[in-house]
């Protein structure tokens, strides 16, 4: 069994181990990583799933502040379950928690890359067909999911990273 906490400072060596583990050392170099790099994770909804009985960091998932054709929006990614535990639930209940979140803190417009076979399920969809274009990613690859009815009504063009205005740390919601 696992429970989901928001993460902690002292997560961040294991997170990176589970990533590594996860994608590989190269995964740095994906096109997605630009825009991470750009500001820190948006603060509560960084979140992870741990063992139950020791704590053991088991998954994560992080956003991170984007603009998509001029509109705030998120960035969710990466996700990531340790490989061993793949389809226990872990990262269906990382993204359905996080999602529910994300609204609640009143953001509307979530965008990733991925495969849609597995996003599909949690309300994302193609993002190409609004418009919503990631420089140097495959377009079928570009999701979107809107948390609020017409979230991209109006929202197209390139999406480009958001810098955090008051410097370091996490960027509140």
């Amino acid at each position: 069994m696992f429970h989901l906490t928001t993460e902690r400072p002292d997560d961040a060596a294991a997170i990176e181990a589970l990533l590594d583990k996860a994608f590989g050392p190269d995964r740095h170099s994906k096109i997605s990583y630009r825009y991470r790099n750009a500001a820190p994770p948006v603060r509560g909804l960084s979140r992870v799933a741990r063992a139950d009985a020791d704590g053991r960091l088991l998954g994560t998932i992080r956003y991170w502040p984007i603009e998509a054709g001029g509109a705030d929006a998120l960035l969710l990614g990466p996700i990531a379950v340790e490989p061993s535990l793949k389809g226990r639930g872990i990262g269906v209940a990382l993204m359905r928690d996080t999602l529910d979140a994300a609204a609640w803190m009143g953001h509307s417009r979530i965008v990733l890359v991925g495969d849609i076979g597995y996003y599909a399920r949690f309300g994302f969809a193609p993002a190409a067909p609004l418009g919503l274009i990631m420089p140097g990613e495959k377009p079928e690859r570009l999701l979107a999911c809107a948390l609020a009815k017409d979230a991209f009504a109006g929202v197209s063009g390139v999406l480009a990273p958001r810098r955090s205005v008051r410097g370091g740390g996490l960027i509140a919601a």
